[in-house]
C-alpha cells in the first residue's frame, strides 16, 4: 500500500470526499502545489553551528521538513474548515484517531490529527507517509513515545527528539525574519565559543560554569526580543504556537541542563531552542 495500513481507510475517505466536494478539491490542489514549492525551500535550509552536533545532518533535515509539513497542514486546515461539513470532519477525525492509537503514535501531537480531511494525501504527495510505529525506532524509557502521556518526565531519547523538532521549528521561523535570524545566530555562535572555551578550562563545577555562559546569551536574546518586538509582530507574531508547545515539552525533560534552558524559553523567544541544543552539546562533552 502507498501508506500505512491503519491509515488506508482514512485516505480512502479523503479520496471520496475530494471527488464529491469540488471546492475542497480545489483548495487541496492549491495546497499541494504551494506545499511542494515550500518543501523544496525547507530542504535547502541548513542548521548553523550552534544547532550542529546534537544530531546528524540527515536527522536535522528530516526535522526541518517535518516542521514545514506541520505548518502547511495547519494552514490547509484553516482554509478548508468552511468547505467540510461537521459529519465529514467527525468521520475523518475518528478514522485518523483510530490509526494513531493503533500505531502507537503518542509522540507529539501528530500533524495529521491536528489538521483536516485531505492531510494524509497531502503528506503523501510531499513524500511523507505515517511512521510505523514509533516503538522500534525510538528506545523510549518513559512511555511517552507510545502513549503520549508524560510521567515523571521525558527520557533521554524522547527529550532529544522533542528538542530536535523544537530546534527545527525555530530555524523554520527564523528563516522568515532574516535580520532577526542574523542577530540570533551571532548571539548563539558567541555562546558556543564561550561554552567551548569554558569546557576546556579546569573547574570543579563545569556544568554550572557553562550554564553561566548560556545564561549570558539568554539575557541577550531577551533584549533582542524586546528591541525587535514590532518586526516579530509584523511577521505574524512569532514564535508560533508549535514552537511554544515543543519548548514546554522540552521543559519536561529529565535532563537537568535541557530542562533548565527550555524553562526560560518564554522570556528569551527565538534562539531558546538553540541554547537547548548547546546544553545537549555541553552535557555530552562534560558528562559523556
Amino acid at each position: 500500500m502507498s501508506i500505512a495500513p491503519w491509515f488506508e481507510a482514512a485516505a480512502e475517505f479523503e479520496r471520496d470526499l475530494l471527488a464529491r466536494n469540488a471546492s475542497l478539491a480545489e483548495l487541496h490542489r492549491q495546497a499541494q502545489v504551494s506545499g511542494a514549492s515550500r518543501m523544496k525551500e525547507a530542504a535547502a535550509l541548513r542548521a548553523p553551528s550552534p544547532w550542529q552536533g546534537t544530531v546528524s545532518s540527515s536527522g536535522m533535515r528530516q526535522a526541518l521538513l517535518e516542521a514545514e509539513v506541520f505548518a502547511l497542514l495547519q494552514e490547509y486546515a484553516t482554509r478548508a474548515a468552511a468547505s467540510i461539513d461537521s459529519a465529514d470532519a467527525a468521520r475523518w477525525s475518528a478514522l485518523v484517531g483510530e490509526g494513531l492509537t493503533r500505531s502507537g503514535r503518542g509522540l507529539l501531537v501528530d500533524e495529521v490529527h491536528s489538521s483536516s480531511a485531505g492531510a494524509l494525501l497531502l503528506r503523501e504527495a510531499w513524500g511523507f507517509r505515517p511512521a510505523v510505529p514509533n516503538r522500534p525506532l525510538i528506545d523510549c524509557a518513559c512511555g511517552y513515545a507510545e502513549s503520549g502521556v508524560i510521567g515523571k518526565g521525558l527520557c533521554i531519547e524522547c527529550s532529544e527528539l522533542v528538542a530536535r523538532r523544537w530546534s527545527a521549528e525555530e530555524l523554520r521561523q527564523l528563516a522568515m525574519v532574516p535580520e532577526y535570524r542574523a542577530r540570533v545566530e551571532e548571539i548563539l555562535a558567541d555562546a558556543e565559543a564561550r561554552q567551548n572555551k569554558q569546557i576546556g578550562a579546569r573547574s570543579e563545577t563545569p556544568l554550572d560554569d557553562v550554564r553561566g555562559k548560556r545564561a549570558r546569551a539568554g539575557r541577550r536574546l531577551r533584549w533582542l526580543r524586546r528591541s525587535m518586538r514590532s518586526a516579530l509582530a509584523a511577521s505574524g507574531g512569532l514564535p508560533s504556537a508549535r514552537w511554544q508547545q515543543l519548548g514546554a515539552l522540552t521543559a519536561r525533560s529529565m535532563q537537568t541542563s535541557l530542562r533548565f534552558e527550555a524553562a526560560r524559553a518564554g522570556k528569551r523567544g527565538l534562539g531558546a531552542a538553540g541554547l537547548a541544543a548547546l546544553a545537549m552539546k555541553s552535557d555530552r562533552d562534560i558528562i559523556g
